[in-house]
């Protein structure tokens, strides 16, 4: 029986590569609104030979594996000598303090990029370049690599070796938790008013992909109607995760009441609660960098291990 794995380039490469600090100097998502518009100002710079966000996905047999690769890259541009896959990074790290070896992770997503394009185009060779972009100088800085074909092709199947033991795991609990979903019944003896009818209302918005705006009373268990029949379609593979988002710390509570609810009755399922780093942070004040907190410093270079130990 073939396995069938989907991961984003960006998860494989972070998953399998990450190691260091964590530096706030570099946009995470904080800062998302800035770093789209960094990507937008490097990406308008060039003319029509510059393709921006290049939707790109790749299936790989590999062992008793089907993993299907996908990504987006920022830009591709195409010369009469050369295809170049552009990488950009935006920073408020001064571009001097950065050299071509800064990161390999940026490197590495532009391989994979490449790899993808390059088998899907049937090209020997390919260049990739990363694009600095600093967003307060408004300064860039560019690094450029050529590689063959052979070359990123022996990089990418050497992430996908490393990245199959992970692979194996998350693919045996998807099958346990999948299971568990098919045979869990709704948490509670019966339906309030108005729970049916919402209930098939979510599960349909999600089965076509549409939006949903509910207006109902207080009491009338909102959570449970969205969740469990979010978490239904997660179970038939219409979907993949249930974000749930909250205004106020206090109300994601009800939200964790209705996952043990459902708990109790034999769900198998991961959750977890997202915190603001200001409310969790061990330090007096939040600078998430390595010359400022002992936690920061090596965080990557622990955190894989850390999680297939909780796991």
């Amino acid at each position: 029986m073939s396995k069938q794995i989907k991961v984003s380039v960006r998860n494989l490469v972070e998953f399998v590569l990450r190691s260091g600090d964590i530096d706030n100097t570099f946009m995470g998502s904080t800062r998302a609104v800035e770093g789209t518009r960094a990507h937008q100002k490097v990406q308008n710079s060039y003319e029509e030979e510059y393709i921006p966000e290049v939707a790109l996905r790749h299936i790989l047999n590999y062992e008793d594996f089907t993993i299907e690769i996908e990504g987006r890259a920022d830009g591709i541009l195409k010369t009469d000598e050369n295809i170049i896959i552009d990488e950009i990074k935006s920073t408020i790290r001064p571009l001097d303090e950065l050299d071509e070896d800064y990161n390999p992770i940026h490197w590495a997503q532009g391989k994979c990029y490449g790899y993808i394009y390059a088998k899907e185009n049937k090209i020997d060779e390919i260049n990739i370049q990363l694009t600095y972009y600093n967003i307060e100088s408004e300064e860039t800085k560019k690094f450029i690599k050529y590689y063959t074909f052979k070359e990123l092709e022996e990089f990418f199947l050497g992430l996908i070796e490393e990245y199959v033991e992970w692979a194996n795991m998350t693919f045996y609990w998807q099958m346990v938790r999948n299971a568990a979903i098919k045979e869990l019944s709704f948490p509670f003896k019966n339906y309030r008013k108005g729970q049916r009818k919402l209930a098939v209302a979510v599960y349909e918005t999600i089965l076509n992909e549409k939006n949903l705006f509910a207006q109902a009373p207080t009491g009338i268990g909102k959570t449970i109607s969205t969740i469990f029949p979010s978490i239904k379609a997660v179970g038939e593979g219409i979907a993949s995760k249930v974000f749930y988002l909250t205004a106020k710390t206090i109300t994601r509570q009800a939200a964790l009441n209705s996952i043990e609810q459902m708990a109790w009755k034999g769900l198998r399922i991961k959750s977890i609660v997202i915190t603001a780093k200001e409310k969790i942070c061990l330090n007096e004040e939040v600078k998430c960098n390595p010359r400022d907190c002992p936690y920061a410093k090596g965080h990557y270079d622990r955190v894989n291990q850390a999680i297939m130990d909780v796991l």
